[in-house]
């Protein structure tokens, strides 16, 4: 058994302080104005939670423009757009909707006419004298041309409305899609940082307590070599395939997500600490694949795992925060079994224990 100490969580206070501290000076030496967008933006890049921006961020001329980061920002962090967004698919949608409307009307006048011609020229069959056929010709031909005039008509208007409905249909799925990519790491096609967090809020916010929820944290020692800058290319293929790899590896009930640091969060719906080493172990053997190991260069992977429990965690930040706390654990023990935070008991202190 091994006392957590206030050491680890000092630890990543000060890592999180450094890297707030480096955002600011990057954006006070670039002159950037420090607005949540400009700022989250350079988070992301900074972090290197998002090497492609990276890559892109560092292409971009000295003084960078306010368009090149709204260019930037529009495509990576589209949620600080989503007002604009929405305001225009509902303007679209609309339009749409009253055009769709219009061709619907126009349909029913168009039949209400042949409806009222046919009656007209029921009344008429129904009075010429039998043996006058050249009266009958002419009305049964009458009728003819009215019903091709309204059956190309029905041709047309089908045709709008059709189209109509896909132009709705778009216009809902693009909407979907920026829910989507709000919530999604654009590389690994995992559920990103924001992801994870509105997952814990709904895990904490529901009627019922969470029992019998593990959050497992995963920790890969290799990534670090790939942040240079001639490198981005291939962490970014990489990171795709850990995505891959990630969600091969885990249930379809459970949930992933890519965190930055640390890379992986995991939420399984299950306790059994035998299990949850079973999918560690699963889970590396899957990230060492994302890796060719035909390239002599490639380094070693090393993965570190930690894991907490609803059942020691009465708000999704205690939840956090343990796992965390054994993660480090685990890190500082240079381990490759996961280590399980648990309560000491009647103990005030937190104690973890490697499985």
């Amino acid at each position: 058994m091994a006392i957590v100490n206030s050491s680890s969580k000092q630890l990543a206070l000060q890592n999180r302080k450094e890297l707030f501290y480096n955002v600011f000076a990057t954006l006070n030496r670039l002159e950037i104005d420090a607005s949540p967008v400009n700022y989250e933006l350079l988070y992301e890049i900074v972090s290197g939670n998002n090497p492609e921006l990276r890559e892109k961020f560092a292409r971009l001329n000295k003084p960078i423009s306010e368009e090149e980061l709204e260019t930037l920002a529009r495509t990576y962090l589209p949620h600080h757009f989503g007002k604009s967004i929405h305001d225009q698919s509902a303007n679209r949608l609309q339009s749409e909707l009253t055009t769709l409307k219009e061709s619907l009307l126009s349909g029913q006048n168009s039949l209400s006419t042949y409806t009222s011609m046919l009656g007209q020229a029921t009344g008429k069959i129904s009075a010429v004298d039998p043996r006058d056929m050249n009266t009958i010709r002419s009305e049964l031909q009458a009728i003819r041309q009215l019903t091709e005039v309204q059956h190309s008509a029905n041709t047309q208007i089908l045709e709008r409305v059709s189209n109509q409905i896909s132009a709705v249909a778009e216009i809902t799925s693009d909407v979907d899609e920026f829910e989507r990519t709000k919530f999604t790491h654009l590389v690994t096609s995992l559920a990103n940082r924001r992801g994870f967090n509105k997952k814990l809020a709904e895990l904490y916010g529901g009627q019922h307590y969470p029992d019998g929820v593990s959050l497992l944290l995963c920790n890969l020692l290799v990534l670090e070599p790939f942040d240079a800058k001639e490198l981005i290319k291939v962490k970014e293929a990489i990171l795709e395939r850990l995505g891959f790899a990630v969600s091969r590896a885990v249930q379809a009930t459970d949930f992933a997500a890519w965190l930055e640091r640390p890379q992986i969060g995991i939420l399984v719906w299950m306790t059994a600490e035998a299990e949850i080493q079973k999918m560690a172990d699963h889970l590396r053997k899957s990230c060492l694949a994302a890796f060719d190991s035909r390239q002599a260069k490639m380094p070693a992977v090393v993965a570190r795992f930690g894991c907490s429990t609803t059942y020691d965690a009465n708000t999704a930040s205690e939840l956090v925060g343990h796992a965390e706390k054994a993660l480090q654990t685990a890190t500082d023990a240079a381990s490759d079994k996961v280590a399980f935070f648990s309560a000491g008991g009647a103990r005030k202190d937190w104690m973890l224990y490697r499985g």
